[in-house]
């Protein structure tokens, strides 16, 4: 028999919801890490299990109304998915939206281990089962459980959602409170209702459990929902920008055509003494027509030559410098969605940040790639002149639509990550620069070769 002890009842009931959402916390972020990661993510557990520890202490010791411990249950999963929020932010590189999805992630797997585990709890066993309440045994086979669910959860979702994808703030905020209020009404009906052992009580355990199983696959569709809408507008964006750069080709090619049938004449007119003085008159008409159709990029990928002759086209309009060293073959590995998207935002971003600059001199973008060992390195650089404030490694935006701030920037992000990079942004002497780095697949580049 397993007899109970003092520290299990103690300490470890008090603090395990704490270390449960913390184990969420490291297994579910994969964003970029804070500087000295250590540091914070042991102070972010300690947060955790004292804010568990000092609640838990409270509502078992201090109080002792049935119906205020109920609602103190109630906003003791409030603390903590609010904390949970704050700690990722505090821990990684990562957006409020994501943070928020994540807590709301966080509460609806806790809740399904929880139940679980009172699921098991409540089956009626011998006084000498080695499942006694306050037991080792139990602690430890409940922690296996919690592991188990939280694995498995991630699996789950990483065969569903293949990438991670920003969402809507305001949405998510109300997903958020939504999710919150459902599961601290189910706290506090247990807690008023269902606290006894027995038939009741594995009926609410398990009227709880299937209803947090419904809320954690609702998240997995929207998640799911949310990617393929991102996907579907990074879709049509690069259908749109491949549509205007063949009306630009075809435009240039009728232009070239044009100019030879005209040619002909030309050279007819040249022999005569009027055709000589309009000569020089059509060599400027030429060479303006040869610099619109030189505007035509070829990198060696098709995909990247939509992106970056529209982005030319643009920036000739605007009187903007765009020069480009980039040999397109090296990102064989991008889909073409992945190199709109990449390289889409990352002019897009370059071209609104010189939207103040008035200096013609002044205007310029320069994009360049190379490889460096395994990992190809994209720089791109722009002149500013506007105040930047960052906040989280990102340029808060001046648009008024502050909600999707950084959206750009965020994919972006993704897109290294997805490949085995990282991106990151500096602003220094008024040269805004972003650099992404993603590695190459030996295999494929072998093929390459």
């Amino acid at each position: 028999m397993m007899t109970p002890v003092w520290w299990i009842r103690e300490i470890d009931w008090r603090i395990s919801s704490g270390i449960i959402f913390f184990i969420h916390l490291v297994a579910w972020n994969k964003g970029k890490k804070q500087h000295s990661f250590a540091a914070r993510i042991l102070l972010s557990l300690f947060l955790l299990c004292a804010a568990s520890w000092c609640m838990r202490y409270t509502l078992e010791v201090v109080l002792t109304e049935k119906a205020v411990i109920a609602v103190g249950y109630s906003f003791y999963i409030m603390v903590l998915s609010l904390l949970f929020i704050l700690c990722s932010r505090f821990c990684y590189h990562i957006s409020s939206d994501r943070a928020i999805f994540n807590s709301i992630m966080a509460l609806t797997i806790y809740r399904i281990s929880w139940d679980a585990v009172k699921l098991i709890s409540a089956i009626p066993v011998g006084p000498d089962a080695a499942w006694t309440g306050g037991s080792p045994f139990q602690s430890i086979m409940s922690y296996l459980l919690y592991i188990m669910i939280e694995v498995s959860c991630v699996k789950l979702y990483q065969y569903f959602v293949r990438r991670e994808v920003p969402f809507p703030l305001k949405e998510i905020w109300w997903t958020f409170v939504v999710v919150l209020l459902s599961q601290m009404l189910l706290e506090f009906m247990y807690q008023l209702l269902f606290m006894g052992e027995g038939i009741s009580g594995m009926l609410f355990f398990l009227t709880a459990l299937l209803y947090s199983s419904v809320n954690f696959i609702l998240l997995l569709m929207i998640a799911s929902i949310s990617l393929l809408q991102h996907e579907n507008h990074s879709m049509q964006n690069f259908i749109s920008s491949k549509q205007r750069y063949y009306e630009i080709s075809r435009e240039g090619i009728l232009s070239l055509q044009i100019k030879c049938h005209d040619l002909k004449h030309y050279i007819n007119l040249l022999r005569s003494t009027e055709g000589q003085q309009q000569f020089q008159t059509y060599l400027d008409s030429l060479r303006d027509s040869i610099d619109e159709f030189n505007t035509v990029v070829d990198s060696g990928n098709k995909s990247l030559d939509v992106v970056l002759t529209e982005k030319n086209i643009i920036c000739s309009m605007n009187g903007v410098r765009f020069t480009y060293i980039v040999d397109g073959r090296l990102f064989y590995c991008l889909s073409d969605m992945e190199i709109y998207a990449l390289f889409g935002n990352a002019m897009d971003n370059a071209l609104e940040g010189m939207a103040n600059v008035e200096h013609p001199e002044k205007k310029f973008i320069s994009l360049r790639a190379a490889r460096r060992d395994d990992m190809v390195i994209l720089v791109v650089e722009n002149y500013f002149e506007h105040e930047l404030k960052f906040e989280n490694g990102l340029p808060v935006t001046t648009k008024a639509e502050e909600n999707h701030h950084g959206y750009g920037l965020r994919s972006i992000i993704a897109i290294a990550q997805q490949h085995g990079g990282s991106a990151s942004v500096e602003a220094e002497d008024h040269t805004f620069r972003l650099t992404v780095s993603m590695r190459i697949e030996p295999e494929k580049d072998r093929e390459k070769q």
